[in-house]
């Protein structure tokens, strides 16, 4: 869409009724219009945000209080409307920042951050960690220096083969060399 010759409307605080190429109907109010980008910020009106489907046009979520913000290029505008002009979005007095809620976010992340960095060998070859994250998907592990522990009892040492696996009930050493052999097999008809 063009919008050289609109930029009334596409002032901060316009809101609009946009259609997009994407078959979405939504109200939003323009935050910011960016001309080098041609990015619009919007934050999505949630009593206003329709969405296109199979079963035909549905309502969006409308969730509490929170603010839906959406970058959006005006290329996949299909078309929009004025719909008035709303108070100034960059209020500062009017915005509102769940400060409990960000920290959450932010432990949450620091935990996942953790818990995917503990699964990366140090110190380990390309091999073994593709083994590892093979023995991942469907076994508890984790890493012991260079040493795969699976199930918190068995060991599979370099070089990884199934004759490195030790420890463990007969029954979990079996499995883990099955999947050893596949995931060897598979490494190898890649290479």
């Amino acid at each position: 869409m063009e919008v050289r010759g609109q930029d009334e409307e596409f002032a901060v605080g316009c809101i609009l009724s946009i259609k997009t190429t994407f078959g979405e109907e939504f109200q939003a109010q323009i935050i910011a219009f960016d001309r080098a980008s041609n990015l619009l910020i919007l934050h999505i009106l949630l009593g206003f945000l329709f969405i296109k489907s199979q079963d035909g046009v549905k309502p969006g979520s409308a969730s509490g209080q929170k603010r839906n913000i959406r970058l959006l290029k005006v290329d996949y505008i299909k078309e929009f409307t004025f719909s008035g002009q709303g108070e100034d979005p960059l209020d500062v007095k009017k915005c509102f920042l769940d400060l409990n809620t960000l920290q959450a976010r932010e432990e949450a992340a620091i935990r996942q951050a953790e818990i995917d960095a503990e699964r990366i060998g140090v110190g380990v070859t390309a091999e073994a960690q593709s083994i590892f994250n093979a023995l991942s998907k469907t076994l508890p592990v984790r890493w012991d220096k260079t040493v795969i522990v699976v199930m918190s009892e068995v060991r599979v040492s370099s070089p990884y083969l199934p004759e490195s696996v030790s420890g463990g009930t007969p029954g979990a050493n079996e499995r883990v060399r099955k999947v050893l052999e596949l995931e060897k097999r598979r490494l190898q008809s890649r290479n």
